[in-house]
């Protein structure tokens, strides 16, 4: 697997573990993102991985479920070729695909967290994921980062916060 494969792999399976601890009166237990309930941001990271999926010409749709659209993600991910070029349809088009990737990564990864949160299990976020995401995330255009389609003004925070604390500060999560 490719570095970014391994990276996205890293998120899915924080992702998975947490949606895996969902208890059945937790669906509409309110997030920290907006007024959206555990269903809605499931629904949402679930979408999203779905639109990474086309990208890498691994075709699910979101009522296929989680399970489907990771292993069809990982399955198309053997190949690093698929990363090569750019989007050919959909809201990231004409961007590269390594960087469509990165988004991807990132959504996957700050979900599991906010999930987390959400209903109150541990938190804690691989650490390669957390800096390789940071990375990437820094280095994108101001303008794509702070939008509404993707995330909110940064929170301030100290110095000597942790790496994950630093990312979830940069997409706007009080940590």
């Amino acid at each position: 697997m490719s570095e970014p494969a391994a990276v996205w792999q890293q998120a899915a399976d924080c992702f998975e573990a947490n949606l895996a601890q969902v208890r059945e009166d937790q669906w509409e237990t309110p997030t920290g993102c907006g007024d959206w309930t555990v269903r809605d941001l499931v629904d949402h990271a679930v979408f999203w991985q779905c639109n990474l999926g086309s990208m890498l010409g691994a075709e699910t749709r979101p009522e296929d479920g989680w399970d489907a659209v990771k292993a069809a993600i990982a399955n198309a991910l053997t190949d690093p070729s698929v990363l090569e070029g750019a989007v050919e349809a959909g809201p990231m088009e004409g961007m590269p695909k390594h960087q469509a990737m990165g988004f991807a990564t990132a959504d996957a990864l700050v979900h599991a967290w906010d999930l987390a949160r959400a209903i109150g299990v541990d938190d804690t976020l691989p650490a390669d994921a957390v800096t390789a995401v940071h990375m990437g995330m820094s280095r994108a255009p101001e303008a794509m980062i702070r939008n509404p389609q993707v995330f909110g003004p940064a929170v301030e925070i100290g110095d000597d916060a942790s790496p994950q604390q630093k990312l979830l500060a940069f997409t706007g999560r009080q940590p």
